[in-house]
């Protein structure tokens, strides 16, 4: 849309209200002219054709329990954008300013998100198992680093490199759930996921076991389902994540914890500059100890712990 910009304000799938920016002509539209060539959201309308129509208000404010999953994707978006522009010099997930498009109310009852390699897509959940998942800052930002990953690494989605890439997406929905301060943790989805129980979240990062995922290279799921476990055996690569930031003793290794910053500049120049489509786990351990290598020198504590690390869940170089 062509008009003007403007700054509205809205309430989220939490209850938090936050400013967003929009575009007005004629109507108020979900339409961020600030980053990039741009942040649009639409309206799918509970239907599956995609993307629907670009959202439009009359009044600039966003306070409808309707509007809330639109206002979260948009503004998480934005929150994405500026960590990566921020944090590691990309210029969306292209690297060249790519316009940024969501769709909310996908589908009924819809317990999913997904990248579908041009949008994100979100869907409003049953009420039991999820609420709206743009409600979770770490979920949009998994998804929209698919599309980071698609225009980097391009890991394809199965077995091990499958999982890297669930990793990946993991390890900065988290960081970016961390950049905003948005009561951060090592958990995933935590925010949309089972509204009736406290305390659960779909993944964790600092303990996979928790929910029945490997924390160990031994302990891989080596069947089919889940395209080759890719939501499955993240677990391995995300707790060695946790274990470079947060350091830490698992099953007898111990590891020194250099930071989340540093996790994320090594995890960033690995899947910019060494990650193909088809690296595996040690392939991606070989690639995460030279990009600390290149950063912080090869005889530094951040090569350390990196070894450290993907030793203790037993991938071996």
């Amino acid at each position: 849309i062509t008009g003007t910009s403007t700054v509205g304000v809205g309430r989220g799938v939490l209850g938090d209200q936050k400013n967003i920016n929009t575009t007005y002509s004629t109507y108020y539209y979900l339409q961020d002219n600030t980053r990039g060539d741009g942040i649009f959201t639409y309206d799918a309308k509970y239907r599956t054709t995609l993307p629907g129509s670009l959202w439009a208000d009359a009044d600039n404010q966003f306070f409808a329990s309707y509007d809330a999953p639109a206002v979260d994707a948009h503004y998480y978006a934005g929150v994405t954008y500026d960590y990566y522009k921020n944090v590691h010099n990309r210029l969306s997930y292209d690297g060249n300013n790519a316009a940024i498009r969501s769709s909310v109310h996908y589908s009924q009852g819809y317990n999913n998100a997904f990248w579908n390699g041009s949008e994100m897509v979100y869907g409003d959940g049953d009420g039991q198992t999820f609420i709206p998942l743009s409600g979770g800052i770490d979920v949009v930002a998994h998804e929209l680093t698919h599309a980071v990953t698609d225009y980097t690494a391009g890991l394809i989605y199965q077995n091990e490199s499958g999982a890297i890439n669930e990793a990946i997406s993991d390890i900065f929905g988290t960081l970016v759930e961390f950049y905003a301060n948005k009561n951060p943790d090592w958990e995933i989805g935590e925010d949309v996921y089972t509204p009736g129980i406290s305390g659960d979240s779909l993944r964790s990062m600092s303990d996979p076991a928790k929910y029945g995922d490997p924390d160990h290279y031994s302990k891989r799921y080596t069947g089919t389902q889940d395209n080759g476990g890719v939501h499955i055996n993240s677990g391995i690569i995300n707790k060695a994540a946790y274990l470079i930031s947060q350091g830490g003793t698992h099953y007898g290794v111990s590891v020194v914890g250099i930071g989340r910053d540093k996790l994320g500049k090594i995890f960033y120049r690995a899947l910019t500059q060494y990650l193909t489509p088809t690296s595996n786990f040690s392939q991606l351990r070989a690639a995460a100890v030279q990009s600390a290598t290149d950063l912080y020198g090869s005889t530094s504590q951040e090569v350390a712990s990196v070894k450290q690390a993907f030793d203790a869940v037993g991938v071996k170089a």
